[in-house]
């Protein structure tokens, strides 16, 4: 009955500001959204901010200090993937006179060791694996089980534990558990997430390969498909695997054989949020091995054929690369 009277007065949160949320969390903030998985807040974050994010390994029942233990080794493993662009900068032109732990993380990442130092402590070891991932700040995103209070009490201590060294958190509950320990850490100042009342258009989620979802979208497949050299190398509305945390964000037209992404952007795509996620989309295509044409609605509209010649440009520029020309 409480937890019902609970939900009820819980303030609601869509999509839309739940990004701005957690783009503004600062270290160790914390923000508990009730009714949405971890996974949905990481494409979220994926598409919507430019932060860092890492989805937190599901907890176990061995304990807290297993849990941030955990933690630091899937640091360091990320860290090691990102070598050698740490803090925001090339880590091997490291002066001779760095800091020791920027040395002998170095030093061990060049050797392909991850750099995790068990003797340090873990505070200092958080510090400096997020750090070296993220300097603007990297936010950690946890699911905890509303049902098992056994599961959730070590991940509730070790996020804790988080916030108190500086890192920002967003939690995620599938639903509202009962206001009763350990979850009564973490309800305060909860919010229940809520979808948006979209139009039905964009509220309806084509198949991979699907339909053109704009009519200059359907222009342009309609000229690729008349054309004799890009006939049947595009496909509308495909998704594309990226991130670290396994997002599939749609593009508006895929070249797998060639991995090409064409975006075709309207005029929201001008203004934040978009214009910033589109950038961080843009990197993460790029990072993941897809060089990304960006073209406006307006430029399609007023030279549809010029539109396609600079499709055509880059398809030459990528089987160029492939065949080593």
């Amino acid at each position: 009955m409480f937890s019902q009277l609970g939900s009820a007065v819980r303030p609601r949160i869509t999509a839309d500001d739940l990004a701005r949320r957690i783009a503004g969390l600062g270290p160790g903030q914390r923000l508990a959204v009730l009714g949405i998985g971890r996974a949905t807040i990481g494409t979220l974050v994926s598409e919507s901010t430019d932060r860092g994010a890492l989805l937190v390994a599901d907890a176990d029942r061995s304990g807290a200090a297993a849990l941030i233990d955990r933690l630091l080794d899937d640091l360091a493993a990320l860290a090691l993937t990102r070598w050698p662009y740490w803090h925001g900068r090339d880590a091997t032109r490291t002066p001779v006179n760095a800091d020791p732990w920027l040395k002998a993380a170095s030093k061990r990442a060049r050797l392909g060791l991850t750099p995790r130092f068990r003797r340090m402590t873990r505070e200092l070891e958080l510090l400096r694996l997020a750090g070296a991932i993220d300097p603007g700040g990297l936010l950690l995103i946890w699911e905890i089980d509303p049902a098992s209070p056994a599961r959730a009490g070590p991940a509730i201590e070790a996020l804790e534990w988080c916030a108190r060294h500086g890192t920002a958190s967003v939690v995620a509950l599938a639903a509202e558990p009962p206001e009763t320990p350990p979850y009564d850490r973490i309800l305060y100042g909860a919010h229940a997430f809520a979808e948006a009342d979209r139009p039905v258009a964009e509220r309806f989620i084509p198949p991979p390969g699907g339909l053109p979802a704009s009519d200059i979208e359907r222009r342009v497949a309609a000229a690729l498909g008349q054309d004799p050299d890009l006939a049947g190398l595009f496909t509308c509305n495909a998704s594309v695997p990226v991130g670290a945390w396994g997002a599939r964000p749609r593009v508006d037209l895929l070249c797998r054989a060639h991995r090409i992404v064409v975006e075709l952007d309207g005029p929201e795509h001008r203004a934040e949020p978009k214009f910033g996620a589109d950038r961080h989309r843009d990197y993460e295509l790029l990072t993941a091995g897809y060089l990304v044409l960006r073209l406006t609605n307006d430029q399609v509209a007023a030279d549809l054929p010029l539109a396609i010649e600079k499709i055509r440009a880059v398809v030459r520029l990528r089987r160029g690369a492939q065949e080593g020309i």
